[in-house]
């Protein structure tokens, strides 16, 4: 079996828990090793640290599944691995049918991503090595929830592609569907495998659900990068009186209408297909004014070479923002950009509102992904969302 030997900075972190060696951690290699090998992870010094998938292609040059060295890496660990995560969340969580089920790196199985939604399982896989395993993977599923009929591959996107992965959307195994309405606080959604990531965005769940205690009732609320309308179908049930919803992508912004239409609250509802930045724009030559502003764009941060940029878009779209709450309104502001810090975020938004001429007083602690997104206390790369609840109130 090929050998990696790493530095000290990536054995230290090995030891300490983390699960993925980046490629500038790796001092040396021995063998030949080609993209989805197992391989063993070693010390500069030749101590054994653990074996997992490689790929020299790839900036990230293996994600590690065990630090036994007889551990056979096969269906079986694969099975075990995903019927731990599945328990952890249906008893310590106590979730019920839809809930992230594997969460990568956090769940010992790093490079895979699963998601359940009632009978339906989609999967990403962003590794050359666990692609080698996929219909293990989908079988190991369905033994371990039989509930489950249908495992739908939705492997799509920037991770596949950096892989050197193919992107595929299909059924891997099961029954033909796609589509299932789920329910989440006081709404319901449909969702459908053909969107985007696994179908819909379960990380926000409990920072959706805590929008509707704000909502009093005759509320005006605009949500920004509505995606299908998660948090403003929440708004619209919980009784806010009306609704604006922008989002670029007509097929998203389809779906919501949707949404709206199955929670009875398409009256209260005003979808806006554009980019975010001339719809506030406009709103704000109109004179409107929100009781409740919801920010959740998406990555603007995908590498940390670009967080300088990425960071300016943050602030950008939060000076907007902030401009269109009301004096004793609510900002709800977010970012899944991994490389943003929160002291980062906080720092922007600290300038924005500086520079929109508002104070701001946090109503919610620090706010981060639902806990079937476990974050791994060793690896800050499993901690990723940042939600803030904020009252603003104008300088005067």
């Amino acid at each position: 079996m090929a050998r990696v030997y790493v530095d000290a900075q990536a054995s230290r972190a090995l030891q300490k828990g983390a699960m993925i060696i980046f490629k500038k951690g790796v001092v040396r290699t021995e063998g030949d090793i080609k993209p989805g090998d197992i391989v063993e992870v070693y010390s500069r010094g030749g101590k054994f640290l653990g074996k997992g998938f490689a790929n020299p292609n790839s900036n990230i040059m293996v994600r590690l599944l065990t630090k036994e060295k007889d551990v056979e890496i096969n269906k079986e660990l694969f099975k075990e691995r995903i019927r731990k995560a599945n328990e952890y969340r249906k008893n310590v969580l106590r979730y019920g049918n839809v809930y992230r089920m594997v969460y990568g790196e956090a769940d010992y199985l790093p490079g895979l991503i699963v998601d359940r939604f009632n009978d339906i399982a989609a999967i990403q896989i962003s590794s050359a090595g666990m692609e080698r395993f996929k219909l293990d993977v989908a079988e190991a599923i369905m033994e371990v929830e039989p509930d489950i009929e249908t495992v739908f591959e939705k492997n799509t996107g920037r991770s596949r592609r950096r892989e050197g992965l193919p992107e595929i959307e299909r059924v891997l195994l099961g029954k033909e569907k796609y589509r299932t309405i789920i329910e989440e606080g006081r709404a319901k959604f449909i969702v459908d495998m053909r969107g985007q990531k696994t179908g819909f965005f379960l990380d926000q769940r409990e920072n959706r659900i805590a929008l509707e205690k704000y909502i009093r009732g005759g509320e005006k609320v605009l949500d920004v990068f509505t995606y299908t309308g998660g948090f403003a179908i929440h708004a619209a049930v919980a009784g806010a009186e009306k609704v604006i919803a922008i989002d670029k992508s007509p097929r998203a912004i389809e779906q919501a209408k949707e949404n709206a239409k199955l929670n009875g609250v398409e009256d209260k509802m005003e979808f806006i297909v554009g980019s975010a930045f001339p719809e506030m724009e406009k709103l704000q030559k109109r004179g409107e004014k929100f009781d409740i502003v919801i920010l959740d764009p998406p990555a603007f941060v995908q590498h940390e070479k670009d967080l300088k940029r990425g960071l300016r878009a943050y602030f950008n779209v939060n000076y907007q923002g902030l401009k269109l709450v009301k004096d004793g309104g609510i900002l709800v502001t977010c970012s899944c950009s991994q490389h943003v810090d929160l002291q980062a975020f906080k720092d922007m938004i600290i300038a924005a509102a500086a520079k929109a001429g508002k104070f701001l007083k946090m109503l919610e602690p620090y706010r981060t992904q639902a806990p079937d997104h476990p974050i791994l206390m060793a690896s800050k790369d499993t901690e990723y969302l940042k939600c803030l609840f904020l009252y603003v109130e104008d300088m005067k």
